[in-house]
């Protein structure tokens, strides 16, 4: 400031060394007028760059806990979720997890190509928002592979009734791009309450249960047992050949 004003002093002195005051009074006015307007500014640019940093950091959140082809919470925010589950069931609240696997999508993926399959893929994804209630959490694990939390659970019936509907609606046929497809889904399910241990007991219990499922006929659905223990080899088993009853979805 005292560098303004010694500007101004200096414009205002006249040539014989006298000062002009009433032009001085206008210039540091003008001054003080150009330093409102240039803060101003300053005040302006500096909200504008926090909002569009804020907005930033939504979009690199979303793109971090988010599917970029679905929509859906990605594996690390299902991660997050299956944690918080665990905690509310053992605080005595019956919760399920159930993973689900589609059924040949590959051959649909490498006989139309990516852009079928990628459209495909979305149009699951909505199928399995339509399914579960607003409470639970749906996402996509990766590949052809998505997830479920169902709180609330009454018993195993009102998961198998769910994964029932699962196997059934994702077996319905597709109309993608003028074709008619038909995959199917294999489902595992693991519940937990106040006895669960962890989230990696909880979610190696529920993809043992969608091996058993694929195992022994696709298109079906499995809820974890204890005998299930043993983890089958994925590359040495021999998986039975998968049905074409899919659209019944029945738990054979």
């Amino acid at each position: 400031m005292h560098k303004m004003l010694a500007r101004q002093i200096a414009r205002a002195t006249l040539p014989s060394g006298e000062i002009d005051v009433s032009a001085l009074l206008r210039l540091v006015e003008a001054a003080y007028i150009e330093a409102d307007r240039d803060r101003d500014q300053l005040d302006r640019a500096a909200l504008l760059t926090c909002e569009e940093m804020d907005h930033l950091n939504a979009e690199l959140r979303q793109l971090a806990h988010h599917d970029a082809l679905t929509g859906l919470p990605n594996r690390l925010l299902f991660g997050e979720f299956a944690r918080r589950a665990v905690q509310r069931a053992q605080q005595g609240e019956r919760i399920a997890v159930l993973l689900i696997d589609l059924d040949r999508f590959k051959a649909v993926n490498d006989t139309l190509g990516h852009a079928i399959g990628d459209a495909l893929l979305r149009e699951v994804a909505t199928r399995l928002r339509v399914a579960v209630r607003g409470d639970d959490h749906v996402a996509r694990m990766g590949g052809d592979e998505f997830a479920i939390i169902q709180f609330g659970v009454e018993g195993p019936q009102s998961t198998e009734f769910l994964a029932r509907r699962l196997v059934q609606r994702l077996s319905a046929p597709y109309v993608i791009a003028g074709h008619e497809l038909r995959i199917g889904a294999s489902v595992g399910v693991a519940l937990a309450g106040p006895e669960c241990e962890d989230v990696d007991r909880l979610l190696l219990n529920a993809d043992v249960a969608l091996y058993r499922a694929k195992n022994e006929g696709r298109c079906t659905w499995r809820l974890f047992e204890p005998q299930m223990t043993e983890r089958a080899n994925r590359f040495d088993a021999c998986p039975a050949p998968a049905t074409e009853e899919c659209a019944s979805g029945g738990n054979r």
